[in-house]
């Protein structure tokens, strides 16, 4: 089954995060994606900081749907980081490859997504 179109657990409080063999495996699902610093990470290039702010409300609004909700900031004024971590866990949880792959995939729809 495709990351992407799997449901999100809403209660991860009482489950241990991924260890390193399961994250290991789930990031080739999940391209467009790092780890950084035990983090989910993606940077995303936008033409100035008013396009910057207009995706990091889209992207907001997009997880807010799930209520699985990541770190996002604007940096150098055009460039906006997203990072999952579910911190009710301490560590990566599966809901956080499912965000990443769920956002990935809803950009690659939207017309002129720079991955």
């Amino acid at each position: 089954m495709d990351l992407s179109s799997e449901a999100i657990s809403q209660d991860v409080a009482d489950t241990a995060p991924l260890n390193r063999r399961e994250i290991a495996d789930l990031l080739p699902e999940v391209p467009d994606w790092s780890l950084e610093g035990g983090r989910l990470s993606a940077r995303f290039a936008c033409k100035g900081f008013c396009e910057a702010v207009t995706f990091l409300r889209e992207v907001a609004e997009f997880t807010a749907r799930e209520n699985h909700f990541p770190d996002i900031g604007i940096h150098k004024g055009r460039l906006v980081d997203v990072a999952w971590y579910t911190y009710a866990i301490g560590g990566l949880s599966r809901n956080d490859f499912i965000m990443a792959a769920r956002l990935s995939e809803w950009l690659r729809s939207r017309q002129g997504a720079n991955l």
